[in-house]
């Protein structure tokens, strides 16, 4: 069973915990896309490189148009708070970095390998290269300009699958993938894949809704790595920091129904409690979940990432493996940072101490 009792303070519930928020924000967006990319509008998109502050009452012709003028990953209120610490990019160096062990420089052959012709023995080596890499989960992957960065500037070759509980979400991560005007598309180096229009496999992104605290366990999904027990990599930018502002609960305990009685020694547990333990069991073990938040400091979401073991106690766990570095400040005479990045490992054995 879960061991959480010594987890860190709830946060106060706010409209960003809520499915309804993100479904009309990412609804609204989609919206402006359809709208400005249409087959009569021959507008090119431009990109703004400032983080836009989201207006949800703004419905004015002129809003509209200066939303539509300027969308990019940072329109994004789930990305623009941590491009603010340049976050992405932070964590796109440390995914990417030789001491990572599933880098593109640890797991891809030197690109001499490919250098010369284009024969079919070729084609089918670095095919084959292509499905032996790393896989990466997207989870709460909003406008999916994470894992667009991860494919066009940190080489990762391997699936890629983004998944989020709005459908408008996944929508417009599909849109934008489609039009490719995420801003790691948008930028002046050339495609690594090379393979024509849409840089080959930087398409080979897959956008699904599903929900990660309400799924049924029965379901099989077709998008996950059954075989090999979960992803390489499982990536969460604020979504654990959205999932513990909801007010949801939900109930745990003996006996049948919901009912809370004494007798049934039935407990409430906010949401985000559950949270942890379900993201475990998505990365394989051995693989690794890179978790970024703004809403915890980062001995609380160690706290609440390694204070649960698999079922029975057995030891398979979540460790910390790494950190992302971050500039600190300080401020009433505490230390502190905005953001922070921590990279947990799955591993088994006993449970420490």
């Amino acid at each position: 069973m879960a061991d959480d009792s010594h987890h860190p303070a709830h946060l106060s519930p706010s409209e960003l915990g809520t499915k309804d928020y993100w479904e009309t924000f990412y609804a609204r967006t989609l919206s402006h896309i359809s709208t400005k990319h249409n087959p009569t509008t021959t507008t090119k998109p431009t990109r703004n490189t400032k983080n836009e502050d989201t207006n949800t009452n703004a419905d004015s012709d002129s809003d509209s148009e200066s939303e539509t003028d300027s969308i990019d990953d940072d329109s994004d209120p789930g990305t623009s708070w941590f491009s603010e610490h340049n976050a992405p990019d932070k964590v796109l160096q440390f995914l990417t970095d030789e001491e990572f062990p599933l880098s593109p420089a640890n797991t891809i052959p030197s690109s001499s390998s490919f250098a010369s012709g284009g024969n079919n023995g070729e084609r089918e080596k670095r095919e084959e290269d292509v499905t032996s890499q790393p896989s990466i989960l997207d989870l709460g992957t909003g406008n999916g300009s994470m894992l667009a960065l991860l494919r066009k500037r940190g080489g990762f070759r391997g699936d890629m699958v983004g998944v989020d509980y709005s459908i408008r979400s996944v929508e417009l991560a599909r849109e934008l993938q489609r039009l490719r005007i995420h801003s790691a598309y948008l930028s002046d180096s050339e495609d690594e894949d090379g393979d024509g229009e849409g840089g080959g496999k930087d398409t080979n992104i897959r956008f699904e809704e599903w929900d990660i605290l309400h799924h049924d366990e029965g379901d099989t999904l077709d998008w996950f790595p059954y075989g090999k027990g979960g992803f390489d990599i499982v990536l969460d930018k604020g979504t654990f920091d959205a999932v513990s502002l909801s007010d949801e609960v939900v109930v745990e305990g003996e006996g049948e129904g919901e009912d809370t009685a004494a007798s049934g020694r039935k407990i409430q547990r906010r949401v985000c409690e559950r949270y942890p333990g379900i993201v475990r069991g998505l990365v394989r073990k051995g693989g690794f979940v890179v978790v970024t938040s703004c809403n915890w400091t980062e001995e609380e979401l160690v706290n609440w990432f390694t204070s649960t073991t698999g079922v029975g106690g057995e030891g398979d766990r979540l460790v910390v493996w790494g950190r992302v570095e971050y500039p600190r400040f300080r401020f009433g005479g505490r230390e502190g940072q905005g953001v922070c990045t921590v990279c947990f490992q799955r591993v088994e054995g006993e449970k420490e101490a």
